[in-house]
């Protein structure tokens, strides 16, 4: 889950970004969008539909998002996935 929380700036107050937790197990992250707890590491996971439907004069677009931390994407997601018959596509990089 996304968590925004209110900051007073200048005469207003404004919803800004604060924290994300798991919707599974309720980790957080730490403070961004990183769920890492290391130094020099990065770890995102987000599980997202996004439906648009454009036309030239409007449009409209819905999306379903669901935040999990790697732990419950590696342990509870991918094995169901997998027990679907879904297998994933793996991507590394070095650098």
């Amino acid at each position: 889950m996304k968590h925004m929380k209110t900051v007073h700036i200048f005469a207003h107050d404004e919803q800004v970004f604060d924290k994300l937790t798991c919707d599974v197990c309720g980790a957080e992250s730490n403070g961004d969008e990183n769920w890492a707890s290391k130094e020099f590491e990065h770890a995102t996971s987000t599980l997202k539909l996004e439906e648009r439907e454009s036309h030239p004069d409007r449009g409209h677009s819905t999306d379903i998002t669901f935040h999990l931390c790697p732990i419950c994407f590696k342990s509870k997601l991918v094995p169901w996935l997998e027990s679907q018959g879904a297998q994933p596509s793996i991507g590394t990089a070095d650098w």
